[in-house]
């Protein structure tokens, strides 16, 4: 490993994204869980489309050695996810990572993003830290999300279970409004708005969907997960839910996540009918989408080893503890 190497931190061109993809090759093989990130078209489509601004590091000679992405799920998304991070295993050690960080906050800033949300691995925990620094908060749990396949080199991978995932989020200009859920998870909402200096009226209501319920479903089956996006909670909510799980059955699902608009005075029934179905508390994602909060909720069809979900600090453990316990009380009423 070299003693001092002096790289440049700059926005990816489309000429430089062969040098990314080798790079990204030098870190994970081809275990990436995003697999356009190896894909020249799909990178130039994202960063054509701005859905994606990547940040890179290379050298004088023009080599990347890493990479930081702000990446929108889609066009209504509001709040990005700052992601596909990685750093060649042979410049790690030199703050690198933590300068492409900077960059892309800078960035966040200058385009006047609400806030910013990460998923940390939590195999190991220098990625955490890394939002710590930059005072991002934890704000869920999503539990073995990560197949064991997927591997980054000079790290330690655990091969008998699956990876689960620890949410932060890195607040920069507010969008107050009323969110809706049950009164046992009030207060433990409550202590997340206030971490986050965040204004939310935290509320429970009483009110059902109206009319025909709106979704979107993903199947991501290199990874054996579904995404489930609800955009209106209309009055069949729990028909059109059980649906979806029933086509879900035949592909070997691992877990599946369900984006709750928590916004929509609906969203306290519905979270209760989507625990009786085995949902539970996942993370919650402030200024998601049109700059309004989604909860994301889980289901989880696997066994997952929680002593290997390794946490930074103690709030860490405060929401792994929280997650847990509520995966452990949905399961036993199921």
């Amino acid at each position: 490993m070299p003693n001092s190497i002096s790289s440049e931190i700059t926005l990816l061109q489309a000429q430089e994204i062969p040098s990314l993809i080798e790079c990204v090759r030098r870190c994970y093989g081809e275990s990436y869980p995003f697999s356009g990130i190896y894909d020249v078209d799909t990178l130039t489509s994202l960063l054509e489309a701005k859905l994606m601004y990547s940040v890179i590091a290379k050298l004088s000679n023009g080599e990347v050695i890493g990479h930081c992405a702000l990446t929108y799920d889609d066009s209504k998304n509001t709040s990005p996810e700052l992601g596909k991070m990685l750093v060649d295993p042979s410049y790690r050690g030199h703050g690198i990572a933590e300068e492409m960080t900077k960059r892309c906050i800078d960035l966040a800033k200058t385009v006047r993003m609400p806030g910013i949300w990460a998923e940390c691995v939590t195999n190991h925990p220098h990625s955490q830290h890394e939002l710590i620094v930059i005072e991002a908060k934890e704000t869920g749990l999503l539990i073995g999300d990560i197949p064991p396949t997927i591997a980054m080199q000079g790290l330690q991978n655990f091969v008998d279970t699956r990876m689960s995932l620890l949410t932060y989020y890195l607040p920069l200009i507010d969008h107050p409004h009323h969110i809706f859920l049950p009164l046992q998870h009030q207060a433990h909402m409550r202590a997340l708005t206030q971490e986050l200096d965040l204004k939310r009226i935290v509320m429970n209501s009483e009110e059902k969907g109206t009319g025909k319920t709106i979704l979107d479903v993903v199947l991501n089956s290199s990874i054996q997960t579904a995404d489930i996006t609800i955009q209106k909670i209309g009055n069949d909510f729990n028909t059109a839910i059980t649906t979806q799980l029933n086509s879900l059955q035949s592909f070997k699902i691992a877990s599946i996540y369900l984006d709750l608009p928590i916004e929509q005075e609906a969203a306290s029934n519905a979270y209760l009918e989507l625990e009786a179905l085995g949902f539970f508390w996942g993370s919650w994602l402030p200024s998601y989408s049109k700059n309004k909060d989604i909860l994301r909720l889980q289901k989880i069809y696997q066994e997952v080893n929680i002593e290997e979900i390794i946490c930074a600090r103690e709030q860490g453990e405060v929401t792994k503890k929280y997650v847990i316990s509520e995966w452990q009380r949905v399961s036993q009423k199921q």
